[in-house]
């Protein structure tokens, strides 16, 4: 306590405004800030810019009829139908409120209200009411929302809904496939799917469980949308470095290895490179409360180090609910993003780059995982406890069984490059494991 009232909260601390704290007005949007090919990088984004960034990147630029740069003697494109919407989306973040605001925009003024509204928990009429007395209010030619409906509406652009999947309680599978989606008793197990509840004297079935997934494949394709990152995406391989430094993942061995063996995803700078990283975490654990959310999250590792570890580039793709460890079926939870992996791994999806004025088809690969020993055991399948715990040292352990306690033990260094190709071989046992879950379901 005595340090916290000497030297206050850290730096850069979020403003506590369920505590009384009111949050400092949005400051305008100036493009000067904004990279736009020169050397200008802007740290310090707002709560609705960190939303639009998440749906189109960092940059918010202006519409793409309104950049002006050099693209060389490559063909110019227009932009798919997909990336049309980002550009559309990007413009409306900017457009001021009404003329002369400049303090917000139509999109943070939409997501603005809908916060308050989910904040106070309002009714749907009262905030109808609420912004239409706003509008009447502001000049004519305002963008406000009219209703609830609209504001709604508006703020699905982005393009940050999550998909919502009924679970087995057991873990045994997911009401995911075209085939599975309608069933109402797991087919492993037989576990109900749904209890009955009783809301505003209406009996309704609600899910037992359920998990989110946010989809990988959009959030992709917006870095190729942004300014900022369609020209960073590339920088692994415009950017020589000194072989005798290891500065990014590019330096390192498990890089070049699958360089060598898949030369022609290589050809192409532009095709995404990603890391995994999985673990578990207690949400209520101050109130003694037994509970474990994994949630999963994913990195393009194509940006330069001081890109790909910022907030905005660690993109959360899956929330594995509790109240228990998935343990070895963390694949079934998994099997969205596997297969939107093996669809960007195999076909690839049509993207526009806003830097070249190009359409082309990206792919990805999952190159390596990170996380701690356990919960590679649960990724990839293997035993990660007893004398073969290492599956690249195996007999070179030197285990060994305590005496009293019965617990194996064994002292060793494991050499970086034993790390390198656990990791590697995780995301190769992971990928097969789905492969053989069709033929080998779980049991209840």
């Amino acid at each position: 306590m005595g340090h916290l009232c000497l030297n206050g909260f850290k730096e850069g601390y979020y403003y506590w405004t369920c505590h009384g704290e009111k949050r400092p007005p949005i400051p305008p949007v100036d493009l000067d800030n904004y990279y736009y090919g020169g050397n200008k990088v802007r740290e310090d984004f707002n709560d609705f810019e960190q939303m639009v960034m998440d749906a189109a990147g960092p940059s918010l630029g202006t519409y793409l009829e309104e950049q002006e740069f050099d693209c060389g003697e490559e063909m110019r494109e227009d932009p798919n139908p997909e990336a049309k919407k980002n550009f559309d989306m990007l413009k409306a973040a900017q457009a001021p409120l009404y003329n002369g605001c400049a303090s917000y925009s139509e999109l943070s003024a939409a997501i603005q209200a809908l916060s308050i509204k989910s904040d106070f928990n309002i009714s749907e009429t009262c905030f109808n009411q609420w912004v239409n007395f706003i509008g009447k209010a502001f000049p004519n030619d305002n963008r406000m929302p009219k209703n609830f409906y609209h504001a709604k509406k508006f703020v699905q652009k982005l393009g940050l809904g999550c998909i919502k999947i009924h679970c087995c309680p057991n873990g045994c599978m997911i009401y995911y496939s075209p085939d599975d989606k309608n069933l109402r008793n797991c087919k492993i197990c037989g576990e109900d799917r749904f209890k009955s509840v009783i809301r505003n004297g209406k009996v309704r079935e609600v899910p037992l469980k359920k998990m989110w997934y946010f989809p990988l494949i959009p959030r992709l394709q917006r870095l190729y949308s942004s300014m900022q990152t369609a020209s960073q995406i590339r920088w692994h391989r415009e950017n020589i470095r000194e072989s005798r430094y290891l500065c990014h993942p590019s330096d390192g061995e498990a890089w070049k290895h699958f360089d060598d063996v898949y030369p022609e995803f290589e050809m192409d700078p532009r095709n995404v490179r990603l890391g995994l990283c999985a673990d578990g975490f207690a949400p209520f654990d101050k109130t003694g409360r037994t509970y474990s959310c994994w949630p999963v999250i994913l990195t393009p590792y194509n940006l330069p180090p001081w890109m790909c570890m910022r907030r905005e580039f660690l993109f959360l793709t899956i929330i594995i609910p509790g109240p228990s460890n998935p343990k070895g079926r963390i694949d079934v939870y998994m099997q969205p993003l596997i297969d939107d992996l093996k669809l960007l791994w195999n076909s690839g999806v049509m993207t526009y780059v806003v830097s070249l004025h190009q359409n082309f088809v990206m792919k990805a690969c999952l190159l390596c995982t990170i996380n701690d020993f356990p919960a590679y055991g649960m990724l990839s399948g293997w035993m990660t406890m007893g004398k073969l715990a290492c599956p690249i040292c195996m007999d070179s352990t030197k285990a060994f069984t305590l005496e009293h306690s019965r617990k194996t033990t064994f002292f060793i260094v494991i050499a970086n490059s034993c790390l390198l190709i656990i990791a590697i071989e995780g995301t190769r046992m992971l990928l097969e494991r789905d492969e053989t879950r069709h033929h080998f379901p779980h049991k209840g």
